[in-house]
């Protein structure tokens, strides 16, 4: 069969669905893969069919269009005006993308905030399975709260419930362009975007996060799936520079610290309290600069700055990770085996650093807002020197390195797509 994979996002969004789609192939199916050209390499790596999708994710979140969005992730109406008001050429160019790159495909694989799927699948009488490496805002459950638009504050079923409730609005967000698009392009009539809603939730989920750091709610449906992570393994052809691997071997191992693709609104002086903070911790770094948020400034000798380097081969080398709390981060330095903590700036960076420290594998989260060079330098010299920590951490890596994501995700996909082909010939 042939599956089509339509992603967009940042590195963390795109990078599993790649995992996911090699998984695919692996499993004897054809895989076409829709991004941007800044992923192209990582899908051309695994040996899928290339469709690229419009604009450059690293330009998007090094803008800032991107850090005034993710500030107002929080809340779900002030995100809701914003994505409004600032994004309506993005959704219709994606439209039109999106549907130029599943022509042909018997199986749409989509990631959830592109919004397009069910009226593609509509419309091509083809099964539709919405793929994400963390949980999404039109998902509700009594759980957990919403980590997009609310805060991860632990109040009880009744406030999760609520947290969902109060985003709905959100899915609103560019349902007019897309019923236009239905009428004017497609041919079909325009839908509510209440009706909406329900058709997404009564469409099969992947969710490429492990169930031993989240598990399923248990009043998720039965075509919700929590599989495992989707690990992208870079670091088995990775050859790192020479001065990295001197700088490893010239003492103890350092504290990692990066933000992958996120930027925030000062990202020199935020280069200066991490710095400051190491050496007020008395421990060596390398600083992983990702998409620019952390910048060049004079560095100390115990201090090494990299553009970026794969966490499978890096982690395991150092004694603890900062990281911004996203799912792909956070799950790198869990596998890993690390003690770690998340400076969430926005999104669902709260939830999964709360994880983190629920699982007393990391000290609790310090968002972005609140981080001073001494208040990291206090998180550092516990992540790299609390035993017990460092040992639940390794028992963690242990149990994730050994569940199957991919696998299970496969597996799930293929029983879903069989049903699917069912009920249609039915």
């Amino acid at each position: 069969m042939h599956y089509t994979v339509v992603a967009s996002g940042s590195r963390g969004d795109v990078q599993p669905l790649v995992a996911l789609a090699a998984g695919i192939k692996a499993a004897g199916h054809e895989v076409r893969f829709a991004t941007q050209v800044d992923f192209e390499p990582f899908v051309r790596k695994c040996g899928l069919e290339y469709f690229q999708l419009g604009g450059s994710a690293e330009d998007f979140y090094s803008s800032r269009l991107a850090v005034a969005l993710r500030e107002q992730s929080g809340h779900a109406g002030e995100f809701s005006k914003f994505l409004s008001e600032n994004l309506h050429s993005y959704v219709v160019n994606h439209l039109r993308d999106c549907w130029n790159a599943v022509q042909g495909t018997d199986v749409f694989l989509c990631w959830p905030w592109l919004q397009v799927g069910p009226s593609i699948a509509e419309k091509l009488g083809i099964p539709y399975v919405v793929v994400s490496p963390n949980p999404v805002p039109h998902i509700p459950t009594w759980g957990f709260p919403n980590p997009f638009h609310a805060p991860v504050w632990k109040l009880g079923p009744l406030y999760n419930r609520l947290t969902w409730l109060l985003a709905e609005p959100v899915s609103r967000t560019g349902s007019d362009q897309i019923n236009r698009w239905r009428k004017e392009e497609l041919g079909l009539p325009p839908r509510h975007w209440r009706d909406e809603l329900r058709t997404i939730r009564c469409t099969p989920h992947l969710f490429g996060y492990s169930p031993t750091v989240l598990p399923k709610p248990r009043d998720w449906a039965e075509w919700m799936h929590v599989t495992g992570y989707w690990i992208f393994d870079e670091g088995k052809d990775y050859e790192p520079p020479a001065e990295l691997t001197e700088f490893l071997a010239a003492g103890a191992p350092p504290v990692a610290i990066g933000f992958g693709s996120i930027v925030g609104r000062n990202p020199k002086q935020l280069t200066r309290e991490v710095v400051a903070a190491l050496e007020r911790a008395g421990q060596r770094g390398i600083l992983i600069a990702g998409w620019g948020g952390l910048r060049d400034i004079k560095l100390p000798e115990t201090i090494l700055k990299v553009k970026t380097v794969p966490y499978d081969w890096l982690l395991p080398r150092v004694a603890a990770m900062v990281h911004h709390g996203g799912s792909g981060s956070s799950a790198a330095a869990m596998r890993a085996g690390i003690p770690s903590m998340a400076v969430p700036f926005g999104y669902d960076q709260p939830l999964w650093g709360q994880r983190i420290a629920d699982l007393g594998v990391g000290v609790e989260p310090l968002p972005i807002k609140k981080l001073t060079a001494d208040s990291l330098a206090r998180a550092i010299s516990r992540l790299a020197r609390d035993g017990a920590m460092r040992e639940r951490a390794q028992r963690l890596g242990e149990k994730l390195r050994a569940e199957d994501g991919v696998g299970r995700a496969v597996a799930a996909l293929e029983q879903t797509v069989a049903k699917a082909r069912r009920s249609a010939a039915a």
